[in-house]
């Protein structure tokens, strides 16, 4: 009968240390992650828990008692990713229905389940001026589905079917994004005889400015095309990171996908629940882009105004910051309102004729 246990493995360390007495204690570093667990450092032998390191390293470890036997199976991580892309696929459903715009033509994409009672997150342009709109199960069940809430700035629909019991994805941590990262998308590519399927590729940036975007974006490689949007990008862990919404197309582009990160993915689900929309500062005034931000070159330049109505702020003023939080471009800007207005005002930092002023500006929701 297998049963869990601590024993000890011996570590022999290649450096050489001073010879230490016994119950010097260490730390044992394991892929960049400080082991929780003490180890001992005895006569120049680091001694470590086996069951530390190896799960550490994604290993499965048991104990035989009949033999006495340590087993330690090791970690495969292609099956691992595996295994967690299946268990990610059975959240992941396709929605279709009729396009009012397009003379009620049958259009569709994906969407993920966030909470088990038939709650489904997705883009907003899936689901936006739909009628007869489905959910399509992982298993090919289907139900017909309302729109909950929607908000077309951040790209998110919330919908909701009738049916309990389904399988939430499992949000990621949004520290952990990375570019280089692993990440899978999986969706309805094309046509519905594709449902759940999946790509491949990894974080290309974070924090992107694409065209339009209302807040930044991560860039990705993996393959998506028209269906699979509102659908996860998930981590080798099957944990959600972000939806995926748009790409760029055109001869000589490949690889340029792009998907909502968590931050605002929590944000307006947040806003959803509290107010049953996403209510925003409006503080009056509209900006434009320098010509280097409109362009995507780096720039220590702000935004500058070409409306206000505002009496402290007028037009041709270079917004530099939005409660100390410097601002490059709209997008700058709309990110510092998500994350630091309260209070009921927010603070300006203005540049007008080179000089620096800062104004306490009151604002509404909207």
């Amino acid at each position: 009968m297998k049963k869990s246990f601590y024993i000890l493995l011996v570590v022999l360390l290649i450096a050489s240390f001073a010879t230490a007495s016994a119950n010097d204690t260490v730390s044992v570093i394991v892929d960049g992650k400080k082991l929780d667990t003490p180890a001992l450092l005895i006569d120049n032998t680091t001694y470590v828990p086996l069951r530390a390191v190896s799960e550490t390293m994604g290993a499965e470890v048991a104990w035989d008692g009949e033999t006495r036997s340590a087993i330690v199976n090791s970690a495969d991580s292609e099956k691992a990713a595996a295994d967690a892309i299946g268990e990610a696929s059975k959240s992941v459903v396709a929605i279709t229905g009729n396009a009012k715009k397009h003379f009620g033509l049958m259009a569709h994409g994906t969407g993920v389940v966030i909470k088990s009672g038939g709650i489904i997150l997705t883009n907003a342009h899936v689901v936006e001026d739909m009628e007869n709109l489905t959910v399509i199960l992982h298993d090919g069940s289907n139900f017909p589905a309302k729109v909950q809430y929607i908000d077309t700035e951040a790209d998110l629909a919330v919908v909701k079917i009738n049916k309990l019991g389904l399988k939430p994805i499992v949000f990621g941590d949004a520290s952990s994004v990375i570019p280089g990262k692993t990440v899978y998308a999986i969706g309805t590519p094309l046509s519905l005889s594709m449902r759940n399927t999946v790509t491949k590729g990894i974080v290309s940036a974070v924090n992107v400015s694409a065209t339009d975007s209302y807040y930044p974006l991560l860039q990705t490689d993996a393959a998506i095309n028209g269906g699979n949007s509102g659908g996860p990008l998930i981590t080798t862990d099957g944990k959600l990171i972000g939806i995926n919404s748009s790409k760029f197309v055109g001869l000589g582009i490949e690889g340029l996908a792009f998907s909502i990160p968590l931050d605002t993915i929590n944000f307006v689900l947040s806003q959803f629940e509290k107010n049953g929309k996403v209510l925003r500062p409006d503080i009056g005034i509209s900006f434009e882009n320098s010509w280097e931000a409109s362009v995507g070159l780096p720039t220590a330049k702000g935004i500058t105004v070409v409306s206000s109505t505002n009496a402290s702020v007028v037009k041709g003023d270079e917004l530099i910051s939005v409660n100390g939080v410097l601002v490059h471009s709209i997008t700058d800007y709309n990110t510092a309102l998500r994350d630091t207005a309260k209070d009921g005002s927010i603070l300006l930092t203005i540049k007008r004729n080179g000089e620096k002023i800062d104004l306490a500006v009151p604002y509404t929701l909207k």
